[in-house]
């Protein structure tokens, strides 16, 4: 019977009689893509790396109903009526799709059934609301000031319950989750057709999704480590010295930075460089780049500068351009503000054509001063798109939702030439499906300075980072002005923003966005919490690499660790920093208390030591000083000192931070930070475990392995373990009993306050027991 119901070559099954032409391709034993209509998908109108998918191993039943069967998933087609569906590895059907209302041509019109109640997640950067049931989604590339800021609109769903769905299609669309019905449908319309329709079937739930996702649309390469620092934006200048004494203050009032970001000139608004739609220096701010890019170096910093996709008629590249025709017709809207044009921008700049590989060269080419200079990182600002009837001959609107990955792109393969060695690091306000694997990050857009924005932010940067893009961060302390200044806005601001992956402060009005433009004990706070950042690099790094290698985000929504907790499927007001830290920000001005939601398991807070255990919620003391913070037990936190700089010193020495409860392990990931030798194999691992009873604990420590050059030679750790007792016995396998001693040097250990049992372990492999 199977015969009658498809015919198959090699990993694809074309569907037999069915009311629409339907191929379903086996590409990974968790990943099934369903092709609508004939004909492959144009990559003009794909998101979707063109590939050939490598059979993958699936057996087929001949029913009824008809069946494949993988390692991973189920799908199977009925005839009466026709329909495919959809199944996790034991069975359980998940999704639905109907064939017989099914439209493919000239417009696509998807319908998706789902068998039980169910939330929904990602759908990319916009809007505010984090569970996706309920919610019509655009896809179409746009920024809104004052709103949502930024739109990143990527179609791509993923279910509670394990499975994700994304629509490979590039022309203007859009999306309904059901909501009042419980989330039991989807429907997806297009302008334009062909349609791929990718499932993809996480064996172990949703985190196994994003793995699938990352192989999908493509990994997210490690950022250099010094972008994973504070990194503080700036606008206009008033002079060089002003230029010369930012860097200064930085560093004569050690607040740990790593990164400057600096924005184009804007009219008589001066930056570094001439105006948006120009590459050369602003020689006002810039009189001599050479020495003064040096002296940003000397002093450890690394340069951003910031540009939009166009070109000016002034600009020196301008004409070539032209003649060369690589630029669109389109110029750059202007900004509105109450239905004005406003004077932001020049006239006359036009698009660049980056949906030609010869325009992204040429592009790129044009930066290599820029290189030369020393420039790090690259503001890819304004890159929602020109027009559909912008491009040649009528062009396609699929070009305008692909446009700044395209420019995302060119920016990656030009490092890719020049500095093959180099990590690439792209700060965008745009995007869309795959912009993770040209190394691009999110921010949330030009938003307002006010709470209720501080308190969307989650949110956003949540279902972001579960539609694949896992960097993502805001201007902290908010972009527009739109009340009186607020010193506490900032602070709660910045307390967020020391647990996003890009933890970027910006502002229009800069000089407000800096921390100590707002007194002295704003200051200090704000010094605590970048300290706080980069003592917790080592961990952060880690989170990275896990990005890197699982396709999970750095920020991770309650719901991702704990999918069968119903008061985890809409909460996004608090998240997980990794697997072990759980941050909840304080959104809501003069608050002293703020309301938590513990997930199942025992918790500490990170500040008090006091210990919880859930599900509950609570409410915690919120002073200024304090973002309410939880570790989990069983958490294993390496934590390095307090830098300046992510590089400033060796980690010769470090801190395990200890929460005995369940058998757990962490394992530590090092690099060299800057390169991209991790992709050959150089980097080391470093095992953690714990194991712990109510009275004994054992860690061990491994040695690393890997290219264990990348770890510092003679590296100690201090193990803090969370204990309210002191211990009776203190042993390190190999040395023996140890004695209470502080002292440096050797083994040894001490209290420290009321909450923590230190111990000294001076040389790896080595087996740690506590006994109480």
């Amino acid at each position: 019977m199977t015969h009658k119901v498809w015919r198959r070559t090699g990993a694809t099954l074309t569907v037999t009689g069915a009311p629409v032409p339907v191929a379903i391709t086996i590409c990974t034993p968790r990943i099934v893509r369903i092709r609508f209509g004939n004909g492959s998908q144009p990559p003009e109108s794909s998101y979707v790396p063109v590939r050939e998918w490598s059979c993958a191993a699936f057996t087929e039943e001949a029913g009824p109903p008809a069946s494949i069967a993988t390692d991973g998933i189920m799908v199977g087609v009925t005839t009466d009526p026709w329909c495919v569906t959809f199944a996790d590895r034991l069975g359980n059907t998940r999704v639905c799709l109907p064939l017989a209302e099914l439209q493919c041509s000239p417009r696509v019109h998807v319908r998706l059934e789902a068998t039980d109640v169910q939330h929904f997640y990602g759908l990319g950067e916009g809007g505010q609301q984090f569970d996706r049931r309920g919610v019509t989604r655009r896809f179409w590339n746009n920024h809104v000031n004052h709103g949502h800021g930024a739109d990143v609109p990527i179609p791509l769903l993923l279910s509670h319950l394990g499975y994700g769905l994304f629509f490979d299609n590039a022309q203007p669309a859009g999306v309904t989750v059901g909501g009042g019905d419980g989330g039991r449908w989807v429907e997806y319309r297009s302008v334009s057709a062909p349609l791929d329709l990718y499932y993809l079937g996480g064996a172990g739930g949703l985190r196994d999704v994003l793995g699938d996702v990352a192989t999908l649309l493509g990994r997210p390469p490690l950022p250099p480590r010094w972008a994973l620092g504070y990194l503080q934006s700036t606008r206009h200048f008033e002079s060089a010295a002003e230029w010369y004494g930012l860097l200064a203050t930085i560093r004569e009032k050690r607040l740990p930075c790593d990164g400057l970001i600096f924005l184009s000139t804007y009219g008589q608004a001066l930056g570094w460089n001439r105006g948006v739609g120009h590459l050369e220096c602003e020689p006002r701010v810039l009189p001599d780049p050479a020495t003064m890019f040096a002296e940003l170096q000397a002093q450890h910093f690394h340069a951003v500068t910031h540009e939009y996709p166009v070109l000016h008629p002034d600009s020196p590249l301008y004409a070539e351009a032209c003649e060369r025709g690589y630029v669109l017709d389109a110029g750059y809207a202007r900004v509105v503000s109450a239905g004005r044009p406003t004077d932001n921008y020049r006239d006359g700049q036009r698009y660049l054509d980056f949906s030609r590989p010869e325009v992204q060269a040429w592009w790129w080419q044009q930066h290599r001063p820029l290189v030369k200079l020393g420039v790090d990182g690259w503001w890819l600002d304004g890159g929602e798109g020109p027009p559909p009837d912008a491009w040649p001959q009528g062009g396609s609107a699929s070009l305008h939702n692909r446009y700044d990955v395209m420019r995302q792109q060119a920016f990656a393969d030009g490092e890719g030439v020049d500095r093959p060695d180099h990590r690439v690091f792209l700060l965008c306000r745009s995007g869309g499906p795959g912009m993770q694997r040209y190394g691009a990050a999110c921010w949330s857009g030009d938003i307002d300075a006010t709470f209720p924005s501080l308190e969307a932010q989650a949110a956003v940067g949540l279902n972001l980072g579960l539609s694949g893009v896992p960097y993502w961060g805001t201007d902290i302390g908010g972009f527009y002005r739109v009340a009186p200044h607020s010193n506490e806005l900032f602070v709660r601001w910045i307390q967020l923003g020391a647990f996003c992956p890009i933890f970027r402060a910006h502002g229009r009005v800069w000089r407000e966005h800096v921390p100590w433009a707002h007194g002295a004990e704003v200051e200090a706070i704000c010094r605590d919490y970048l300290e706080l950042r980069y003592r917790f690099l080592p961990y952060t790094y880690t989170l990275a690499w896990q990005a890197h290698r699982q396709g999970l985000p750095l920020m991770r929504p309650l719901v991702l660790n704990y999918p069968d907790d119903p008061r985890a499927w809409n909460q996004a007001s608090e998240y997980l920093w990794g697997d072990d830290l759980l941050v909840v920000p304080v959104t809501r001005e003069g608050a002293t208390h703020w309301p938590v939601y513990l997930p199942a398991g025992t918790w500490y807070d990170f500040w008090t030591h006091q210990r919880y255990e859930g599900p509950r919620g609570l409410t915690v003391p919120a002073p200024l000083d304090r973002i309410p913070l939880f570790v989990r037990a069983g958490a294993i936190l390496p934590l390095g000192p307090a830098m300046q700089y992510h590089d400033e010193m060796p980690l010769t020495a470090m801190t395990l931070l200890v929460y005995g409860g369940p058998d757990s392990s962490f394992s530590l990931y090092e690099d060299d930070g800057v390169t991209r030798a991790y992709l050959r194999g150089t980097y080391a691992l470093t095992d953690f475990e714990c194991v712990s009873s109510d009275d004994s604990l054992t860690v061990r420590v491994a040695a690393p392995r890997g290219e264990t050059t990348v770890v510092p030679p003679g590296r100690s750790y201090t193990v803090k373990v969370h204990s309210a007792r002191p211990p009776r016995l203190v042993r390190i396998d190999g040395v023996g009993d140890l004695q209470e001693q502080r002292a440096p040097g050797g083994a040894g250990w001490w209290r420290d306050g009321e909450s923590f049992t230190c111990v000294r372990v001076p040389a790896q492999p080595a087996v740690l027991r506590i006994e109480w």
